[in-house]
C-alpha cells in the first residue's frame, strides 16, 4: 500500500512540474510569446532604464550596406533587439508600419510583447517593439527585422547578438 501511495505521489509531483513549465516553440512554425525560450535566451519584455537599446551597444560592427551586423555584449545584459522608429508623427508611423521579426528562424508574436517608448540622446522619443532577449551562457543569436514605414521606406536588417562571459 505504502508502495502504491509514494508512485501516487511522484506521479502528482511530476504532473504539477510539468504543468508550470513554460513551453519551448518546437518548430520554426510557432510564434515566439514573451517567456518562451530559444536554446539557452530567453524571450522577454523590459522595463525601460534596465533594457540595454542597440544604440548603446558601443562595439556593434555595422556593414555598408547596413543589413548584416553583429554586435557582441555581455551574458546577462538584457538587449532589446527590435528596430526603433522616431520622428515627428511617431503616432502616425508606429500605427501604420508593418515590421516583422525572425529570431532564430522563428516568428514573434509581436502584439503580445507590446511596445515600449524611450528617449534617444540625440533623436529624441523613438519607439519599439519591447523584444527583450537575455542569457546566463556565452552564446549567439540572429535576429531579422523587416519593417515597412509611412511613404514606403523599408528596411531588412540581419544582426547576430554574440553574448560573452564577462571580461
Amino acid at each position: 500500500m505504502k508502495k502504491i501511495i509514494y508512485l501516487a505521489l511522484i506521479m502528482l509531483f511530476v504532473i504539477i512540474l510539468g504543468a508550470c513549465a513554460k513551453a519551448t516553440p518546437q518548430s520554426a512554425n510557432e510564434m515566439i510569446n514573451p517567456g518562451d525560450k530559444i536554446g539557452d535566451f530567453l524571450i522577454t519584455t523590459g522595463d525601460e532604464g534596465k533594457v540595454t537599446y542597440g544604440w548603446e551597444l558601443d562595439e556593434c560592427t555595422h556593414q555598408e550596406n547596413k543589413t548584416i551586423n553583429w554586435c557582441p555584449t555581455t551574458v546577462g545584459t538584457k538587449v532589446n533587439v527590435s528596430i526603433g522608429i522616431y520622428g515627428q508623427d511617431l503616432e502616425e508611423k508606429w500605427s501604420s508600419h508593418t515590421y516583422e521579426m525572425i529570431i532564430n528562424g522563428h516568428p514573434i508574436n509581436l502584439q503580445a510583447f507590446g511596445s515600449i517608448d524611450v528617449t534617444h540622446p540625440i533623436v529624441g522619443q523613438m519607439r519599439y517593439w519591447n523584444v527583450v532577449i537575455v542569457t546566463n551562457k556565452p552564446g549567439e543569436i540572429i535576429v531579422i527585422s523587416k519593417v515597412v514605414v509611412v511613404g514606403g521606406d523599408s528596411s531588412e536588417d540581419t544582426t547576430t547578438y554574440s553574448f560573452n562571459s564577462p571580461q
